[in-house]
């Protein structure tokens, strides 16, 4: 009973009095009337969570990460090198999902009741090294101050120079999810409210018991091939498609600065929908399994937007934009328009 109550009061207690910041902030108060004043019921019942479809996620993401495990165990038992980089893709694959789905829990869209919403996305950023409530800080920030100098998202409130913002870019390309490691507890502890801060050392104090049980029950060289080398791949796709989702945009204009992507439906769906971004900024209340219903609702109504079909192709064209460094937002579209410029 006592355990139970110290529990409680490190913990839940302190999530039950965290506010929900899945509210929209006031700058898309007016787009958001705009978008939806023929439909107001419809994206309404977008907001609604749907539990099965959830465990539906869970179980096919969860399922191939194991399957991933299996195949690299295995693969070390028989030495084969093939075998193995299946292993490592099939689990790349499962844990890519993991940030996304996280980053629904920083919404309160993960599970409807705030304590599971918090117990299960805990349980995600420990797969990839990252407290929650750490990340949570920082990315609710980066939505409350969208185009804001506040944004910490927004390579221009570090520096005007055109060539230092560029090489940012390049930075984050390359090495950023390991940079967002070590700088996102020590922001989450400086913007963080006294609540959180709590929260978060709750969290790493759990993350290091986790990682020390699994250090006892594999070798390290174990989880270096079956968990930390997927990891490493986890890390290029988020960086490509954090940038992809705000970078060569324009901050200061709500529909232009986060990017919708449209890619082949089975990409779209190993994203979680999170390639309809600027839907996601517009209605972070709505969960990233009704985000393709939302942009086929509001996308006719949108006067601008950056968007692109290709991943890559967005890289392409944003190296072909570097020797100039030219900031013209990537891929402009007038959706309500049908034409691209």
């Amino acid at each position: 009973m006592a355990l139970g109550w110290i529990v409680y009061s490190a913990i839940f207690r302190p999530i039950e009095k965290v506010a929900s910041d899945s509210e929209p902030v006031i700058e898309t108060l007016r787009i958001r009337k705009h978008l939806i004043e023929d439909a107001p019921g419809e994206v309404m019942a977008l907001t609604k969570p749907n539990l099965r479809e959830r465990a539906r996620e869970g179980a096919v993401f969860v399922g191939l990460a194991v399957l991933g495990f299996l195949i690299s165990s295995k693969a070390i038992s028989v030495a084969s090198g093939t075998m193995l980089a299946v292993g490592i893709a099939i689990t790349a694959v499962a844990l890519n999902t993991f940030p996304l789905l996280m980053h629904e829990g920083m919404h309160g869209t993960l599970l409807p009741r705030r304590r599971w919403n918090w117990i299960v996305s805990v349980l995600l950023g420990s797969v990839f090294l990252m407290s929650f409530s750490a990340y949570r800080v920082l990315h609710i920030r980066h939505h409350r101050y969208l185009g804001d100098p506040r944004d910490p998202d927004d390579y221009h409130n570090y520096s005007r120079s055109r060539l230092v913002v560029w090489s940012l870019h390049f930075v984050r390309l390359a090495v950023g999810p390991l940079l967002y490691l070590a700088m996102i507890p020590v922001l989450a502890l400086k913007y963080g409210s006294a609540i959180q801060r709590k929260l978060i050392c709750c969290e790493y104090a759990i993350l290091l018991l986790v990682y020390a049980a699994l250090l006892r029950a594999f070798t390290l060289r174990t989880l270096l091939v079956v968990w930390i080398a997927p990891l490493l791949l986890v890390g290029l796709f988020t960086a490509i498609r954090g940038f992809t989702q705000h970078g060569i945009t324009d901050a200061t204009d709500p529909y232009l600065a986060s990017r919708t992507m449209l890619p082949h439906p089975l990409i779209a769906f190993f994203l979680l929908n999170e390639n309809y971004h600027l839907e996601h900024h517009l209605f972070p209340e709505v969960p990233s399994y009704h985000l393709h219903a939302l942009h086929q609702l509001i996308w006719p109504k949108i006067p601008r937007a950056v968007s692109g079909k290709s991943y890559l192709a967005f890289l392409a064209r944003f190296f072909r934009a570097t020797p100039h460094m030219d900031e013209t937002p990537i891929g402009l579209v007038h959706p309500g328009e049908q034409r691209r410029v």
